[in-house]
């Protein structure tokens, strides 16, 4: 079913991605949402016999998300972007500044109210194209866009997941806390 909105976007900075375990902070809103473009990337190649094409093979690329938002606070420059604030209250720039990997997590209404919820387990963002424009009779807003670029984990070679919450079996805690943690597969048995 086609969406039509979306809505509360969070990151939660990674603690530690092992190849055992992955452990993340608390998620965070980055800001209120406004677009959010996630392009997987897929790498495809052939091979040539007999004249013609007898196998492909495919391999995962990272995926490519550029988010838009009403803002970006200094707090949340700060966590997202790994900017520092000084004593001063000042969010400084520099070129020692390191974004941490993190999950992205949003959810967008579908055309029948119920809400798709969307997670990316590992990714970092670079600092946005920041434009201004002298005001005009009618004002135009100028929003930040982030680009990020996710990968899949070490622990587990996730990359992210998908569910609706109007799904067949979908529990309503995995609903109720996808915000609060970052979700974790139920493991079977």
């Amino acid at each position: 079913m086609a969406t039509i909105g979306l809505r509360d976007v969070y990151f939660a900075p990674i603690i530690e991605d092992t190849e055992s375990e992955t452990t993340y902070e608390i998620p965070f809103r980055v800001g209120k949402a406004i677009t959010a473009n996630v392009q997987p990337q897929y790498n495809t190649g052939e091979l040539r016999a007999d004249d013609g094409v007898s196998e492909t093979a495919e391999s995962r690329g990272v995926t490519n998300v550029a988010l838009n938002t009403d803002d970006l606070s200094p707090t949340v420059q700060s966590k997202l972007l790994g900017k520092k604030i000084n004593s001063d209250g000042v969010l400084m720039d520099s070129e020692d500044d390191r974004p941490p990997y993190g999950a992205l997590m949003f959810r967008s209404e579908k055309a029948n109210g119920a809400y798709r919820y969307t997670v990316l387990y590992k990714g970092k963002f670079t600092p946005p194209e920041t434009n201004y424009e002298t005001k005009q009779e009618t004002p135009t807003f100028q929003t930040p866009t982030v680009n990020g670029r996710f990968l899949r984990r070490q622990s587990d070679n996730q990359i992210g997941g998908q569910v609706d919450e109007d799904g067949e079996g979908v529990s309503a805690t995995i609903i109720d806390n996808w915000f609060k943690s970052v979700y974790e597969e139920t493991p079977e048995g």
